[in-house]
């Protein structure tokens, strides 16, 4: 839906409005500039700055592309699972060359590296299992850390990059491994759904993928149910990336 290029470029205030506008896709095309500005609480300079690195000419503008967004997902199939339209959006531009760009530093990271070690906890946990195993098929020495309360020792990563995923950023015993790994020597690289959460600013690198914020209104509600379809993508491409520029220097 938005250009997930053009996110990159906004501000910590412009973020703010572009997540607000995620988990309020419905609400924010009846809501005035001043509204949205008292619910975001930020200024009305802020919501025009974010139209403006969006694309838009004006407020209206944003407001019109979001009535037509949600008239489409209406009419379509994508209506019964409120991500699909945001990860259609994302995987689309994984083939773009301007997103290759903005993995460069992160596939150069992995295939300098000796060794991988994905880190997590939940799902993310989950999701760190399957990447060193995929890593591991395609030639790259990966393993995972399930248990967020393993200790790290403070010597012996001096050739490792932590890939550490995160939803939030925000998972304190995360953040406590993150930094353990630091101290330790070893690279982080973040793939968080928050480019200004915490575990993103302790990364020597960090992927976020900008997905909405959701939980359950099935079940528990303080569970988050993000898709992490995008992680998975990620994950892969990052593996036949660092795999491939392997192979390159090996000839």
């Amino acid at each position: 839906m938005f250009d997930l290029e053009k996110v990159q470029s906004l501000n910590e205030l412009e973020m703010i409005v572009y997540q607000y506008i995620l988990e309020h896709m419905n609400s924010v095309p009846k809501l005035t500039i001043r509204q949205l500005a008292a619910d975001c609480h930020v200024s009305t300079s802020t919501i025009l700055r974010f139209c403006s690195k969006m694309g838009f000419d004006g407020f209206s503008e944003l407001k019109y592309f979001l009535k037509k967004e949600d008239t489409e997902k209406q009419q379509s199939f994508e209506q019964y699972y409120d991500a699909t339209i945001h990860v259609d959006s994302f995987l689309k531009q994984l083939n773009q060359q301007t997103y290759y760009d903005t993995l460069k530093p992160a596939i150069t990271m992995i295939a300098s590296a000796r060794h991988i070690v994905f880190s997590g906890i939940g799902t993310s946990g989950i999701l760190g299992s399957y990447g060193s195993r995929y890593f591991a098929n395609m030639g790259i020495n990966a393993y995972s850390i399930g248990d967020p309360f393993t200790p790290i020792p403070q010597r012996g990563f001096e050739n490792t990059v932590a890939i550490i995923l995160s939803v939030s950023g925000e998972t304190s015993e995360v953040i406590k491994q993150a930094s353990d790994f630091k101290r330790s020597s070893a690279k982080i690289l973040s793939i968080t759904n928050d480019e200004h959460s915490t575990i993103s600013r302790l990364a020597d690198y960090n992927i976020s993928y900008y997905m909405p914020d959701e939980r359950s209104v099935y079940a528990d509600p303080y569970i988050n149910i993000t898709t992490q379809i995008p992680v998975i993508a990620l994950i892969e491409l990052l593996a036949h990336q660092a795999s491939k520029e392997l192979s390159e220097k090996r000839v």
